[in-house]
């Protein structure tokens, strides 16, 4: 009997990688205008996968809009695959919930495409490794196929296997051995492809199924269709009878292969034993994968939750809300969350980020603004907010009016919470600005709209400048401070109004009351619930938080700051750790996906100088700030690819460690802030542990992964044991 060849013809399509994205859609719609022809002109080419996600063809539908009938009627007919996803994301780069959002948005586009005609696959090719709870996701969604290839460890010795998640849901996995390009370029002599097929076969030895077939993928990246595909497989097929090649989807293939016998592996896929992961990726370039998780965090903790919460059903910003998740899930395709594209690539991605927190941060202030224009408190009253299902307690910055200590007293029990006054500001913030003659009706439209409406004024002075080149008329407008009565504005509309019409030059400017920035710590807020606070004159509560010289202290935890090298001793139940967050830098010969040491380094893990201020001292909040200076080698000696040794050029470098502790926790926070001026090196922190360790446990996407100590890697890259984490990395109790 011959043996059977699946062919997937496809296009693996990075929407954005070394080129920008709208570069790449020039290309895309070519491929689909001639994809399109070619599937409507030639019957025997019967299937096309478009790389599993729907943002290929809502981004070429945005430039052919009359193509969706024509879409469709292929999708209908599974002549396309579309989805599952809509995007093919890294699944550690972002949140849980983002995966979540991606596989809920491609699902209802390819619904909305195809009718049934979904392609209930998990096609995961070119992921830089798989979250552990995958095959969960991808069952509670219908799925029950994967398609896979990075990350597959080399203890699964066959093309298939058993996936399964922590909480013990199985899919089976199609391991795509020799990678999602392994049919490409299929050639348009039937004895080559015969040839080839036989080739691949030879390849695969032991680890092909016993009853199954063999897969190859015809395409790669950015690859068009070969349109001779279905005429050299008829010809092959009709020459031969030891392999009989079949132009077929995923889902097909997947649903006629054999699942007895196969290995089962569980949890998370990430060796490089047969395929680069790529494990730099997570370390390279930090503020695109810090904004990734403030915007997460603004959708997913605070505008959805409290949108929910807080405003009538009729107001729900259901479709404000899809367009900051539309951001965040493009955002999410491999190439763009890892930040591992070109400059212009990573440059739109830190945009469509800031999109999303900015959406997120609206529909918050939209949602809590409504609780307190609903809610039955004082006018002046201070409302805390808690967007998390369980009863939490914390720390949160209020501006208040006035001068002098204050503290904040709960209006439900009437107890008073521990407040720390940071800052007294009063400035000439706001309008500022000089106009000439009728541009004054700018500044009349500020005093009836926000800018100055807004604010409660108490008095406007009004006094004409004469610097010897020109009279200018001058006006300050007051804030009120606690206590003063508004100013009706009527009769100063009335005299700028005056001044411009008689050409006059005015400047005009708003000088605020004083506003003190102060910490407090409400106590417990309910989940989903709040409490409310009013503001008193005078000290609050004290607490056990204080800094003094070098040492940080709470009621849990006490900090040392070393003089002489700016680590930190922490003692937390009596048990203490020395030499914590040592900066260590050392050559990194590599590109922006992969560590390459030197064949000499040069490590400098001590500074030359070190200087301790505390800057805060509780009763919230308190903070000491260490100033390491450094010198570290300017670049690494080597080419591109590697580095031998490191330069003697020295420049200076500051480290400016901000170490803090806050009431009632049980950890200690570190912000860190440094200009990089060298080249080719990596900087990590060590953390001496208390005891020796196994492995480490982190949380990930909605499971805690315990690793070990080694990283499995491959004849082409170094298995780095540096691994991804969301929240927390869990070693000997630290």
């Amino acid at each position: 009997m011959p043996r059977k060849v699946g062919i997937v013809p496809h296009t693996h399509w990075d929407r954005e990688w070394y080129a920008p994205f709208q570069r790449y859609r020039a290309q895309l719609v070519h491929l689909v205008d001639d994809l399109l022809d070619l599937l409507e002109a030639d019957p025997s080419f019967t299937r096309f996968l478009l790389d599993g996600q729907t943002a290929v063809i809502d981004d070429y539908l945005a430039i052919r809009p009359d193509a969706l009938d024509r879409v469709r009627a292929l999708t209908r007919d599974r002549r396309v695959q579309v989805g599952p996803w809509m995007i093919l994301m890294d699944e550690f780069m972002v949140s849980g919930e983002t995966i979540v959002r991606n596989l809920q948005h491609g699902l209802t586009r390819t619904s909305e495409l195809g009718g049934d005609a979904a392609m209930l696959v998990g096609y995961l090719p070119d992921m830089f490794g798989h979250i552990a709870q995958m095959p969960q996701l991808l069952r509670l969604a219908g799925l029950e196929h994967a398609v896979v290839w990075r990350g597959v460890p080399a203890a699964i010795d066959r093309t298939a296997f058993w996936w399964r998640a922590p909480d013990g849901s199985t899919v089976r996995a199609e391991y795509l051995y020799g990678s999602y390009s392994n049919g490409r370029d299929i050639p348009k002599d039937p004895d080559q492809l015969v040839a080839r097929a036989r080739g691949y076969d030879a390849e695969l030895g032991p680890a092909a199924l016993a009853g199954g077939d063999m897969l190859l993928m015809n395409g790669s990246d950015h690859l068009l269709p070969q349109p001779w595909l279905g005429e050299v497989v008829a010809e092959a097929n009709d020459r031969q009878d030891d392999y009989r090649f079949v132009v077929t989807s995923l889902a097909e293939y997947a649903r006629a292969q054999p699942t007895e016998g196969l290995p089962t592996w569980d949890g998370e896929l990430r060796s490089g034993a047969r395929a680069n992961v790529l494990m730099g990726v997570a370390s390279h370039r930090v503020d695109v994968h810090q904004l990734a998780a403030r915007a997460e965090r603004s959708l997913e903790r605070y505008a959805e939750p409290l949108s929910a919460l807080l405003l009538p059903p009729d107001q729900y910003p259901g479709v404000l809300l899809d367009v900051g998740w539309r951001q965040l899930i493009l955002n999410s395709a491999h190439d763009s969350s890892c930040a591992c594209s070109a400059d212009d690539v990573v440059e739109a991605v830190r945009v469509r980020y800031q999109e999303a927190r900015h959406v997120g941060e609206a529909l918050t202030r939209e949602a809590v603004r409504t609780l307190a224009t609903t809610v039955d408190v004082p006018p002046s009253s201070t409302i805390v907010v808690n967007s998390t299902a369980r009863d939490r307690g914390g720390v949160i910055s209020v501006p208040l009016p006035g001068r002098g200590p204050v503290h904040l007293v709960a209006l439900d029990d009437g107890a008073a919470v521990p407040t720390q006054l940071v800052r007294t500001t009063t400035t000439d913030e706001g309008i500022s600005t000089i106009v000439v003659g009728q541009k004054i009706r700018w500044v009349l439209e500020m005093m009836r709209g926000p800018e100055l409406a807004g604010a409660r004024i108490a008095r406007v002075e009004h006094r004409t400048l004469d610097d010897g080149r020109e009279r200018i008329e001058e006006f300050t407008f007051h804030d009120a401070a606690p206590g003063e009565t508004d100013l009706d504005l009527e009769a100063t509309r009335e005299e700028l109004l005056a001044l411009g019409e008689a050409g006059a030059t005015i400047s005009v400017r708003q000088r605020r009351a004083a506003v003190r920035e102060v910490l407090v710590a409400p106590g417990s807020v309910p989940g989903f619930g709040w409490r409310s606070y009013r503001a008193v004159d005078g000290p609050g509560p004290s607490t056990e938080v204080r800094a003094d010289a070098l040492t940080l202290e709470n009621e849990h935890v006490r900090a040392v700051v070393d003089p002489t090298d700016g680590t930190i001793a922490v003692t937390v139940d009596g048990v203490t750790v020395s030499g914590l967050n040592r900066y260590v830098d050392g050559g990194d010969g590599g590109d922006t996906y992969n560590y390459s040491p030197p064949t000499v380094d040069t490590v400098v893990d001590r500074p030359e100088s070190v200087d301790v201020t505390v800057t805060e001292s509780g009763p919230v909040r308190a903070r000491i700030v260490v100033v390491a200076q450094y010198s570290l080698p300017a670049h690494a000696i080597g080419d591109e690819r590697s580095c031998s040794a490191r330069s003697d050029e020295l420049v200076p470098a500051t480290v400016v460690t901000t170490y803090e502790l806050r009431t009632d926790e049980r950890f200690l926070r570190v912000h860190v802030e440094l200009d990089h001026r060298v080249r080719d090196h990596r900087l990590r922190t060590h953390f001496p542990l208390p005891t020796r360790v196994h492995g480490s446990d982190a949380e990930c996407a909605f499971a805690v992964v315990h690793r070990g100590l080694d990283a499995e890697g491959g004849a082409h890259e170094l298995g780095l044991p540096t691994f991804v984490s969301r929240r927390f990395v869990d070693c000997s109790g630290a």
